[in-house]
This record gives structure tokens, C-alpha cells and sequence, in this order.
């Protein structure tokens, strides 16, 4: 046994009645397996013990190996790391690896160089893309453009990153060794005029349009352009820029911005298919001149006539009837509404009027008077009265209200105290009327009053309103309507009112 070998432990096997020659037999073929295990795992153990730790490192990735060997040449052998001539390779000594210093890889890395027409191969360490076209002898010249995988690079970037499938250093290595293709795109001069203004430009696009995108001038809708934008770029070519001038045009409630080329109002509107009326007008007109920034809005104009249907109110007319006896009435003619007619202009303007002119004017239908006669027939009639029998030629439905002479208005001491508009003095048996209702003088009953004589006035009794008199010292308060008997004899037609006002009315 070696120093630092163990024995295996004893074990104890259970009792088992066997020949002594069978247990022998078994007992030395365990023995000779658990002796080649343990020679197995000493050499395992010897194997470990006499590896060390070096690193590499790979294009700034740091790499640990588990090695025998000492020399940097055989331990990139053992690897499988095939140098290339181009590579840079700093490797140390064999008493420097074993105190951990790393054997610093530089890797080449292949590019091709798409100019001119040709393809330019090589390898290098170069890193800054400067360098590279340096070392593979391709100028780059001012508004030249380099591309890798369709997209802009700059001469002061670094070469794409590799993009490894996996973390070992050999998807590291196998991706630094794929070749980097990039492409140099010559830039050609061109001009660019516009408005009498000449610029000159350079430019790596293909076509026209390409060119003005890459150069960031605007092209917009209806400007014009020679040659035209699909054409194919060459060198010195110039391109002609006519631009159209922008304007808002207005019409039938939509506003949009446009660019025409047009040089009047005019030419404007029929560039954008706007057809004018008759009527139709514009604002600015039609013959000024079409600039930059104007707002062309159309006004469309049209006019409607109507016809409008005035009534004409009826007049009402009343004819006595003597064969009608006296408050009573009836239609002759109910009468009839006349018709103006007007013939109007309205003037509309987008839609909103703004003004209307009447142009004719006439009846046609003539109104028709209504007729109501009134009766002027006196009929004499008797009433049964506490009094005696009656006669009585009008009966009216008025309101009856009370006063005496204290009630009436004036002081004691005035004048006219006490006495009625007739002259005489106030007491009762008079009663104050409205003499357009009934006249001074008339003999008169009341229900529930008596006999009286129409003697005064008062300005609160108007229309169909008496004020019965009563002595300074038996006041009755009336307020109620009552039937009002005019006695006869009639007074002459000239002192009669056949119409009667109707206020104050009565409430039902």
C-alpha cells in the first residue's frame, strides 16, 4: 500500500453453513476487485494531483483550462486551437503559466470590403472600422457611406460584435471566424434647384427620391420634380424642384390644405374640381391671384321662393233688429277670415339665410263681416212685488253693492255732503247707476231693496253695477248679484242702450 492509502473497513458476514472450499473461493475473488478499485482511484487521485490551472484569454473573454502541460504552444495544441498566422499570440513562460498568468490570444477576424465594383479579402485584428479600410488599403471618402447588414456604420465604430451560439470558447472562437462583410457605397455629387436656388449635394442613394429623403428635403403632394423621383441617380445630374404652393379651400362644409400650381382663384378651383353655380361666389374672387398660406373658401348661393298666408280678421258688425225684442241676439253671418299672400325671396348662403325681400303681395281671399243683430222690440211685462203689480220693460243682471252719506266719500262739513248727482239728498230709495247702462232718472225694483229712482253716480260703478242708498242710521251691506227691474214707461230709443257692456261679470 501506498502512503495515504486506507485499508477498506472490515465487514462482518452473517453465519453460513458452507463447504470451507466455497468460502475461500469467494472470499479472494472480493479481495482482488476491491484491490483494483483502490488502484483505480489512486491513479484518479495522482492524475488530479499533478493537473494545474491555466488561463487563456480570447479576444478579451477569459478562459480556465485544466492541464498537464507547460508549454503554451502544446496546451493551444491540446485544445484544439488552430492559430492563424495573422493571429497575435503572447504567450508566457511555463513558470509564469503555472503562477497564473494567461496566454492572451489576438484573434484575426475575416472581412470583406464591397467597393468600386470588386471585393476586398483579408484578415485583421483591426478593430475600429478606420482601421480596417487603413490596413486593406480602401479610402473612404467625405459623404461616402458603409453598411453592414443594410444598415449605416461610421468609420469610427467597431467591427459588429461576434454573436456566439453558446458560452464555450469554442462558439467564441468559431464566431470570430466568420467573416464580417461590409459595404462601401460611393457618394456622387448632384444639384438640387429650387426657386432659382441651386445646392449642391452628395449622395449614396440610387434614385432621385431616395436622394432628397437621405437629405432631408420635404417632397409633398403636387410639387414637381425633374427627372422625376423613381429615376435613377448619376453623377452631377440636377434636380428641378417646382414647388406647389400650399392653400386652404373651403367648400360645402369640409376645409382641407392642398398644394396647387395653379396661378388664380380661378384656375385653383377648377385644378380641384370645384364646380362654381350660377350664383356661387368666392371669397377672395375668382380672377386674384392664388399665393402661399391664402384660404379660398367657396359661397354657395341660392334662393327659394316662398309664399306666406296672412289672415285677415273679420270685422264684426251689429244691426238692430226691431222684430227682436230688446238683450236678445242672433247670428246673421258668422263671418269669414280673409288671406293675405306675400311672395318672398330668401337668400342663402352655404346653407344660411341671409335675408329675405317680399316681392309681391295681394288678398287672396276677402274676409266676410260677421252680422249679429240686436233686438230694439220693447216688451211690457208685469212682476208680483210686495209693492203690488209692476210693469216692467228691461230686466238687467247686475251687481248690487250698499253705501249712505257717511259711506260716501266726503266730510261732514263738506258742501256736497250727502247730496247725489242729481242734487238730491242721499237717502234711501236712490240708487247710483252708470248712466251708459242705465239712465238718470229711471224708476227701478230691486228684490230685497224696493222701489228706487236712478239719482247717482260714483266713480267705482261702471258697467253692470248699482249702489243702493240708505239712511244715515239703517245701513245694510249688500254684495250679490240680483235681477234689476226698469220700469216703465220706457224712455225714448235715443236714451236706450240696446248693447250692454258684460263687466263685471258674474261668477258661476
Amino acid at each position: 500500500m501506498t502512503e495515504g492509502e486506507s485499508h477498506p473497513p472490515e465487514r462482518t458476514l452473517p453465519h453460513v453453513k458452507a463447504p470451507r472450499k466455497a468460502w475461500l473461493k469467494i472470499g479472494g475473488r472480493a479481495a482482488g476487485v476491491g484491490l483494483l478499485l483502490a488502484a483505480l482511484a489512486f491513479l484518479a487521485y495522482l492524475y488530479r494531483a499533478t493537473q494545474h490551472t491555466v488561463f487563456i484569454e480570447l479576444d478579451g473573454l477569459r478562459l480556465a483550462h485544466r492541464t498537464h502541460q507547460r508549454e503554451a504552444g502544446a496546451i493551444l495544441k491540446e485544445i484544439g486551437l488552430a492559430v492563424r498566422p495573422e493571429d497575435a499570440v503572447e504567450a508566457p513562460s511555463a513558470e509564469a503559466l503555472w503562477a497564473g498568468e494567461a496566454i492572451r490570444l489576438q484573434i484575426a477576424r475575416p472581412v470583406t470590403i464591397l467597393h468600386d465594383g470588386m471585393a476586398t479579402h483579408l484578415w485583421t485584428r483591426q478593430r475600429l472600422l478606420r482601421d480596417v479600410l487603413a490596413e486593406a488599403q480602401v479610402a473612404a471618402l467625405p459623404y461616402d457611406q458603409l453598411r453592414w447588414e443594410g444598415k449605416p456604420i461610421g468609420l469610427d465604430d467597431f467591427l459588429p460584435a461576434p454573436s456566439p451560439e453558446g458560452d464555450s470558447w469554442r462558439a467564441h472562437m468559431s464566431a470570430l471566424r466568420q467573416d464580417v462583410e461590409i459595404a462601401l457605397y460611393r457618394a456622387v455629387p448632384f444639384t438640387v434647384s429650387e426657386g432659382g436656388i441651386s445646392m449642391r449635394r452628395y449622395t449614396t442613394a440610387q434614385t432621385v427620391g431616395e436622394a432628397l429623403y437621405e437629405q432631408g428635403i420635404l417632397v409633398y403632394a403636387g410639387d414637381r420634380f425633374y427627372p422625376a423621383l423613381d429615376a435613377r441617380l448619376s453623377p452631377e445630374m440636377t434636380v428641378y424642384i417646382e414647388r406647389a404652393k400650399p392653400a386652404t379651400l373651403e367648400v360645402d362644409g369640409t376645409s382641407r390644405l392642398v398644394r396647387s400650381h395653379a396661378q388664380t382663384v380661378r384656375e385653383f378651383l377648377e385644378e380641384q374640381g370645384v364646380r362654381l353655380g350660377d350664383q356661387d361666389d368666392t371669397i377672395p374672387e375668382r380672377d386674384a391671384p392664388l399665393e402661399a398660406g391664402l384660404h379660398v373658401q367657396v359661397v354657395r348661393v341660392y334662393e327659394e321662393y316662398y309664399v306666406e298666408e296672412t289672415p285677415i280678421p273679420f270685422q264684426v258688425r251689429w244691426e238692430p233688429d226691431p222684430s227682436l225684442e230688446i238683450d236678445l241676439r242672433e247670428v246673421a253671418e258668422w263671418g269669414r277670415e280673409g288671406a293675405l299672400r306675400k311672395q318672398v325671396r330668401v337668400h342663402y348662403e352655404n346653407g344660411r339665410e341671409v335675408h329675405r325681400t317680399e316681392e309681391a303681395e295681394w288678398v287672396a281671399r276677402e274676409p266676410v263681416d260677421r252680422v249679429i243683430r240686436y233686438g230694439t222690440k220693447i216688451v211690457l211685462r208685469e212682476l208680483e212685488t210686495p209693492q203690488g203689480t209692476l210693469t216692467y220693460w228691461r230686466k238687467i243682471r247686475a251687481l248690487a253693492t250698499s253705501y249712505n252719506a257717511p259711506t260716501a266719500g266726503k266730510a261732514f262739513d263738506h258742501p256736497q255732503y250727502g247730496i247725489t248727482r242729481v242734487g238730491w239728498r242721499a237717502r234711501r230709495g236712490i240708487i247710483a247707476v252708470d248712466p251708459k247702462v242705465i239712465p238718470l232718472y229711471t224708476s227701478l225694483y230691486v228684490p230685497g231693496y224696493g222701489l228706487g229712482v236712478a239719482a247717482d253716480t260714483g266713480s267705482a260703478i261702471k258697467g253692470r253695477h248699482i249702489d243702493l242708498c240708505y239712511n244715515d242710521d239703517d245701513l245694510v251691506l249688500w254684495y250679490r248679484w240680483v235681477d234689476v227691474y226698469l220700469l216703465a214707461p220706457a224712455p225714448p230709443p235715443s236714451q236706450i242702450n240696446y248693447l250692454l257692456p258684460n263687466t263685471p261679470k258674474e261668477r258661476e
